[in-house]
């Protein structure tokens, strides 16, 4: 039996996989119509791609040297510096599109297709947290844009908006990532 190296790229992959296969046979079983929640529209797709670009341009903040004097984003920076010196090193064009776009569908899918529409807003969102373990404030922060993707995802009426609003986000911060890790050390 051949040994899988589990890189980021491979690690991403599978999750995906099994999350959407996760909400494709929930919502079979269930009859939530996952498929008609994905039907793209110009006007999901903008509003999606908007409110992603809006939660990146929150990234200075959380990666400022002073971040770490402010208790809200203490952690939020700690969680940001393990993923640059942990990740950021080996991400290219591919594995940032992988990772942003795979993420995007399989999670919104997942969260947003299935648990929402089965447990509610507060539930899916609390469950989004959970799946980003990197500390107590990255995941109250999860959790928090979680919610605001439920609440897309309602208002739109589908998946589109929540799917192009996580993948942006992913897509630009990763980008982010990628563009400080390969900068000397600023950190103060």
């Amino acid at each position: 039996m051949a040994h899988i190296h589990w890189t980021p790229l491979r690690v991403e992959l599978a999750a995906s996989a099994l999350l959407v296969a996760a909400a494709a046979a929930w919502s079979s079983v269930r009859v939530l119509g996952l498929a008609s929640a994905a039907e793209p529209s110009v006007g999901t797709v903008c509003a999606g791609v908007g409110a992603g670009v809006a939660l990146a341009a929150t990234l200075p903040l959380v990666t400022a040297p002073w971040a770490r004097r402010l208790f809200l984003l203490r952690g939020l920076r700690r969680a940001w510096d393990s993923l640059e010196s942990g990740i950021g090193p080996g991400l290219g064009v591919v594995e940032i599109l992988v990772l942003a776009l795979g993420s995007a569908v399989s999670e919104e899918a997942f969260f947003r297709g299935a648990v929402q529409r089965e447990f509610g807003v507060a539930a899916a969102s609390v469950l989004f947290g959970l799946l980003h373990p990197l500390g107590a404030a990255y995941i109250v922060w999860a959790t928090v844009v979680g919610a605001g993707l439920g609440a897309l995802a309602i208002a739109s009426g589908g998946l589109v908006a929540p799917i192009a609003a996580h993948g942006t986000y992913n897509l630009l911060a990763l980008a982010y990532l990628r563009r400080r890790s390969v900068r000397p050390d600023t950190r103060s």
